[in-house]
């Protein structure tokens, strides 16, 4: 009886604690904004390959880790038409500056190559390849691609431009989507406070961490995978650093001792590479 008695007590312990955790999980709620619409006008008719923006699907919030799909519209303005798997006629989108910058991976999706996570693009810098076999002048192409929230609460950008794979990109209309990665209860993340700008020095950083996850710092702080910071040879423990990298930026304290290659300025944290979202190596602007 002791023995059911205590199965008993077990099975209710946990009854009682699965709600808790539920209730802990559903805390963030991931939205997506509305949905922006097409011109008024659009032009047609010009000679060779050309595309016009056409709308696309809203900004989005969204928690940590999770995945999302966006949606957006080009029009062939062009006299020729977008053939898929015929190379120099096949559409994509491609990445695109500012962030992450022409033919550069993104943070926010990718094949898996390249740093970027795997989200089903095409490639790390093609975002979409055309949806329909052909599409001809006159007629409106839905790419679509899948992005997913970075592990750390903040703002990001993949700017895109459509192109006909090994033949030219076509118009830049300065395209892009804003993901908001919300704080672990749903509240969306300050805007980064920005010290007085006095100097801007481009800078070489690099990011560490693998294999020393768990060491103290230089800065007495345990080095994880979500520590904001950086190391620096010579400023002190909890000096202020704003630093940007494209359009994001972030101000974050000295945290421990280093680099060591003279060539670099700054290690960043892994969580601190991510919310710039640099490469392993990416030259910055150090504002101070």
């Amino acid at each position: 009886m002791g023995r059911v008695r205590n199965l008993l007590f077990v099975f209710a312990l946990v009854g009682a604690l699965m709600p808790t955790y539920g209730s802990r999980a559903a805390t963030c709620t991931s939205s997506v904004g509305p949905g922006i619409a097409p011109p008024a006008r659009t032009p047609s008719g010009m000679a060779g390959f050309h595309a016009s923006w056409y709308g696309q699907s809203g900004y989005m919030s969204l928690c940590m880790g999770t995945k999302a799909t966006a949606t957006v519209a080009f029009y062939n303005s062009g006299s020729r038409g977008w053939v898929a798997g015929r190379m120099g006629e096949t559409a994509y989108l491609g990445t695109w500056t500012p962030e992450p910058g022409q033919d550069s991976a993104s943070i926010l999706g990718g094949d898996g190559t390249m740093g970027s996570p795997a989200t089903g693009w095409p490639r790390y810098n093609r975002l979409a390849m055309q949806p329909a076999p052909y599409v001809g002048p006159n007629q409106i192409a839905w790419f679509q691609f899948q992005v997913v929230a970075p592990p750390v609460p903040g703002t990001f950008r993949v700017a895109l431009r459509p192109l006909i794979e090994g033949a030219q990109w076509m118009e830049d209309f300065g395209v892009f989507w804003v993901v908001t990665v919300l704080n672990t209860d749903g509240t969306a993340p300050p805007p980064p406070v920005v010290p007085p700008a006095t100097t801007t020095t481009t800078v070489v950083a690099s990011y560490y961490g693998p294999g020393l996850y768990g060491n103290r710092t230089a800065c007495g702080l345990t080095l994880t995978t979500t520590l904001q910071g950086v190391a620096h040879r010579t400023l002190p423990c909890g000096t202020l650093v704003h630093l940007k990298y494209g359009v994001n930026e972030v101000t974050i304290p000295v945290v421990d001792r280093g680099p060591t290659i003279l060539s670099r300025e700054f290690d960043l944290t892994y969580a601190t590479k991510l919310a710039l979202g640099c490469p392993d190596m990416c030259t910055l602007s150090w504002i101070h």
